[in-house]
């Protein structure tokens, strides 16, 4: 019975943390960089270890592959280059479809 509980309670904390970062994913550009600055490091380090499972962020993924840590800045410098280009490619990619739906209209 216990153990059904704890797996109920880690399946719930997990879907507020995806939530965390989904959210930080689609936000918009404008005060992003000042969003970003208020997050602790951890928070920074854990949302680019989640976007890129294969990367080497957090302390600890660093420290056991013998990868330099990373600094708070530069985690800011990266999480705001990939929102970057997750909206560069989104808006590519809504401009690609309005095209082609005007050629096929026409």
């Amino acid at each position: 019975m216990e153990n059904k509980f704890k797996e109920k309670r880690v399946t719930i904390s997990n879907s507020v943390w995806s939530d965390w970062r989904e959210q930080l994913k689609e936000s918009e550009l404008v005060g992003l960089q000042q969003r970003l600055e208020k997050l602790e490091k951890e928070m920074l380090l854990d949302w680019l270890q989640w976007n890129n499972p294969k990367g080497n962020y957090t302390d600890r993924k660093c420290i056991e592959n013998g990868v330099q840590q990373i600094s708070k800045s530069k985690a800011i410098k990266y999480i705001y280059k990939e929102i970057l280009r997750i909206h560069m490619k989104r808006k590519y990619s809504d401009l690609s479809s309005t095209h082609a739906q005007l050629m096929f209209n026409n």
